[in-house]
């Protein structure tokens, strides 16, 4: 079952040891452990500190080749290297078994004639930073001894055809043609919550069985945008610009919804994910019950019985539908309720913790809390 992007679950409750246990140690050194991180990725100390710390253990210096184009790599198990010329330096990928690759530039030659990063992409181009309705400028580099330099492609123009007429891509095509959807693309906010929907949600044709499924989403919204992304920004949830306001994204949401139901399509009814929900939760207790039942015979084990494995499983309670009846619950049996319930991740660490596992076996079970 997809992952829907706006808070829909609930959980069982802690015990008191458990909320004192995570409010005094779990969530005080997460909370440091994130402003360490945002401090060390600062822009100030990364690029004078972090930056080189990295590249002088991942991404060595290497000679470059004049003949070749391409650094001299002396060590088979090197994966990256970077290469001066001149002010210019670049970082390529030395994979084993396939040909040095450039993946970006520092300090290239730029048209306006600064100079300033690049990055190569998959897709076959390289692009530097734009401005106005351009976020990115594509183009071309070329990487000499003494210069990288970058040149901008003629047309910055991206082509995007809609899919034929066909049942897997009618919702792709529905939107690429509908002129309201493509135009309100422009808006950066806009587009983080729309692709945030269309790829997190299920959507159906309204009065038919058919699901809508995408082939190129995130190719097409690079395309219908036109401001120099490509598939790879959207696959990987690097969105444009900043990052909308809880209002923001709440009218774009509804926005997005009416311009679904205007073409016919519409997501799940409350009801019917509450049904989703209620049978992902009973398949996922029938894994927890089965796990549950061997950890007597586990227990049984003298301590020490193989290599202890210090594992802490993170605390994994079972899910519930937002605004459901938790009656239904009384349904399940004593031995249901602990299975479900943060018991089973306290036994499985004091296992783990005493030798009573093997490093599979701890696996096996972990999967049951997924």
């Amino acid at each position: 079952m997809r992952r829907y992007p706006y808070q829909r679950f609930l959980q069982f409750d802690l015990t008191l040891l458990e909320q004192l246990r995570y409010s005094m140690l779990h969530r005080p050194c997460w909370m440091l452990q994130r402003w360490l991180d945002r401090l060390w990725h600062s822009k100030l100390i990364w690029r004078w500190i972090g930056e080189p710390l990295r590249d002088r253990k991942y991404s060595p210096w290497a000679g470059f080749s004049a003949d070749t184009r391409t650094p001299i790599v002396t060590d088979p198990n090197q994966f990256e290297c970077h290469t001066r010329h001149s002010v210019a330096v670049v970082y390529w990928n030395c994979s084993r078994g396939t040909a040095p690759s450039p993946l970006r530039a520092k300090n290239a030659l730029l048209p306006d004639g600064t100079r300033g990063m690049v990055q190569s992409r998959t897709v076959p181009w390289w692009r530097r930073k734009g401005s106005g309705d351009k976020i990115w400028i594509m183009g071309d580099v070329d990487i000499r001894a003494d210069d990288v330099v970058f040149v901008d492609r003629a047309s910055q123009d991206l082509r995007y055809d809609p899919p034929a007429v066909e049942i897997g891509a009618q919702l792709e095509r529905d939107l690429a043609l509908h002129r309201p959807f493509v135009e309100a693309l422009a808006d950066d906010k806009f587009a983080t919550v729309a692709h945030h929907m269309l790829a997190h949600l299920e959507w159906m044709r309204t009065g038919t069985r058919e699901i809508g499924l995408f082939e190129g989403l995130h190719h097409m919204f690079a395309c219908l945008r036109n401001k120099g992304e490509d598939y790879l920004d959207f696959k990987f949830g690097d969105y444009p610009g900043v990052a909308p306001t809880k209002a923001e994204a709440a009218q774009h949401v509804l926005r997005m919804k009416e311009m679904m139901r205007s073409l016919g399509w519409r997501t799940y009814t409350a009801d019917e994910l509450q049904a989703r929900v209620r049978e992902d939760f009973r398949a996922r207790l029938e894994r927890r019950l089965e796990a549950w039942r061997q950890l007597d015979a586990y227990e049984a084990r003298p301590a020490s019985s193989h290599d202890v494995l210090a594992k802490t499983p993170l605390i994994s309670d079972m899910l519930l539908y937002e605004g459901d009846d938790p009656e239904w619950l009384a349904e399940l049996r004593g031995e249901e309720r602990l299975a479900a319930s943060a018991q089973f991740v306290q036994r499985l660490k004091n296992l783990a913790n005493s030798g009573r596992l093997t490093a599979g076996e701890f696996e096996d079970l972990l999967q049951a809390l997924l």
